[in-house]
């Protein structure tokens, strides 16, 4: 069973785990990503089911852990109801939180303010002061978000190459360089991180950003990686507003420099072509980043 779960049973889960929501509406979400299928139940609540092998540790720990664990953040997150494993052959993982209200910031077409940048600062901020003692270290299973950068020089410069022929390879390798040379995250310096933090995660509702979804890639990490959003989200004035906000060192903000470059780079080699939402967004912040170093 991959994308097409049984919808009968799915029914019965809800209606077993959450009783009150038994007799609610049940519906697809067509564009529900490539690792889950979603199925949104009434008006404030959702279930998320696994639907391909490489999204099963994120479903089944990452996520959940992170809704239990992180608390009281400035930014509204889904909140965590239920979750387990289906009872078939394939034990798919599932979820049940609630729905959050709003549109992308990509789909929206949002225009980013100095507050955007001073209130995702502060949820950065907020994350990365959560107590760290559930949060799984970088692995495959989350992509290695979070690692150190070093980890990625081989696959990134690799993406520069591929890409020499539309973007500025030597201005995109030095960008590289310099957040190789900043110096690697320390231990203790650690953080919880979402670990995918693009437009597409980020919910925008009466004019302002207002949620944050989809936490499979979280953990513990550089919180680096989570402030690449600086570079991926916001443009010169609110990037300055956003970077004094957060009000990390030339170093750390090299390191997420780094983040955003690698990225995109090695996000628009695999996708390039495809006509998609992160083909997109991965070319615009490599056309910027080449030409400004």
């Amino acid at each position: 069973m991959s994308a097409g779960h049984d919808i009968d049973k799915l029914k019965r889960l809800v209606g077993q785990h959450v009783p009150e929501l038994a007799d609610k509406r049940f519906s697809r979400l067509r564009a529900a990503g490539t690792d889950n299928v979603i199925y949104r139940i009434g008006e404030k609540h959702l279930l998320r089911v696994a639907s391909r092998p490489e999204a099963i540790a994120s479903l089944a720990y990452r996520e959940p852990v992170a809704m239990r664990c992180l608390k009281n953040l400035p930014i509204e997150t889904p909140q965590l109801l239920a979750n387990g494993l289906m009872d078939t052959a394939e034990s798919w993982p599932w979820l049940i939180c609630t729905w959050l209200e709003g549109e992308s910031f990509e789909a929206s077409n949002h225009s980013p303010t100095r507050k955007d940048a001073r209130r995702l600062a502060l949820f950065l901020l907020d994350l990365q002061g959560q107590k760290r003692d559930f949060a799984a270290e970088p692995n495959v299973d989350n992509h290695w978000r979070g690692c150190q950068l070093s980890q990625r020089d081989t696959a990134t410069r690799s993406a520069i190459g591929e890409v020499a022929e539309e973007f500025d390879a030597i201005a995109l390798a030095a960008i590289w360089k310099a957040a190789l040379e900043a110096g690697p995250c320390t231990d203790r310096d650690q953080t919880w991180i979402h670990g995918d933090l693009h437009p597409g995660n980020l919910l925008v509702r009466g004019g302002e950003v207002a949620g944050v979804i989809d936490w499979g890639l979280s953990g513990l990490g550089d919180p680096a990686c989570d402030l690449m959003a600086g570079f991926s989200l916001f443009d010169a004035s609110e990037r300055d507003a956003f970077w004094q906000a957060v009000g990390v060192t030339e170093t750390v903000w090299q390191r997420a420099r780094g983040w955003a470059l690698s990225t995109s780079v090695i996000a628009y080699a695999h996708y390039r072509g495809t006509r998609t939402p992160i083909e997109a967004r991965s070319r615009r912040l490599l056309d910027e980043l080449s030409f400004n170093v």
